[in-house]
């Protein structure tokens, strides 16, 4: 096959929890690193509390020192329950993306992400996508990015997700087996029908694994090296899927196939820091270190 293009055609996206350890060695495999995360509130103020001021003095040396784009998350999962109120009433929606702008212009980040689970209604939904595109007439003025996490099962219109600039696909967590490769291209085929460009949609692979029978308990990519070194063909192992090297290998290749924007993980402290680890091998396919 041809030589693949090189990472700056393609991005790398990584989720850092405020509740984990920041390792600094991240930044040599990754475009882009989203601090996981802020919350909304409902008069339209920014609850950041759980992002340390040290954090972001070294997520500032990370970008200076290797082109990292820094990003501030905005919700998740239990940390989304103020959505609803703030975005019903315009005001309040003017009101936070102003705050945003605020705090993304004194950290000198690069953009927010957000991660609303789930809009309840019509009326949520449409507020969300008016927060997003208002979010983003704003934010683009200042050359900042808005990007958006959601799964690609929803009762929802998913094209209307189009008025931001990144789409971040949450390809897991879907089923028994959470994160197949077959359930990949089916979500990825899922948003490229409801009309998000390829350019903009970036796929998301996990690093952990989850039990396939209920309650689906999780383990880190890393405990599961750890306790039982599996090969890198193997995705299950005592009853808990998971991707190893070779399906993320797949989900990169075929990414790259179909020109999609790129690539995005969570969350990056479940990886391994050897040979196994899921993130480097993303980085060769990328960088055209390795080729597909």
């Amino acid at each position: 096959m041809s030589p693949q293009p090189p990472i700056d055609e393609f991005i790398v996206v990584g989720y850092f929890p405020d509740y984990r350890v920041l390792n600094p060695a991240w930044a040599l495999s990754l475009t882009d690193i989203i601090y996981f995360s802020a919350e909304p509130r409902a008069d339209g103020t920014l609850d950041t509390s759980r992002l340390t001021e040290e954090t972001w003095d070294v997520l500032a040396q990370l970008k200076t020192d290797h082109d990292l784009r820094v990003h501030i998350s905005i919700g998740g999962w239990e940390r989304d329950g103020a959505f609803a109120e703030m975005t019903a009433d315009p005001k309040t929606r003017k009101a936070f993306v102003e705050n945003l702008l605020a705090f993304l212009l004194s950290h000198n980040l690069d953009g927010a992400d957000f991660d609303w689970e789930f809009p309840a209604t019509d009326t949520q939904f449409e507020n969300y996508i008016s927060l997003l595109a208002e979010t983003k007439e704003t934010l683009s003025r200042h050359g900042l990015m808005v990007s958006v996490a959601l799964p690609a099962e929803s009762g929802f219109p998913l094209g209307e997700f189009s008025v931001v600039d990144r789409v971040h696909l949450m390809s897991y967590d879907r089923g028994e087996r959470h994160a197949t490769f077959e359930q990949a291209v089916e979500d990825v085929q899922a948003l490229l029908n409801a009309g998000i460009s390829p350019g903009k949609l970036i796929l998301g692979m996990p690093f952990y694994g989850r039990t396939v029978a209920p309650p689906h308990d999780e383990f880190a990519y890393n405990q599961l090296i750890n306790e039982y070194s599996p090969a890198p063909g193997v995705d299950e192992v005592n009853g808990i899927y998971f991707n190893g090297l070779t399906t993320i290998r797949r989900k990169v290749c075929y990414g790259i196939a179909e020109e999609l924007g790129g690539f995005m993980v969570w969350e990056l402290s479940q990886d391994t820091t050897d040979a196994s680890s899921l993130l480097l091998q993303i980085f060769d396919l990328v960088s055209g270190e390795e080729s597909c």
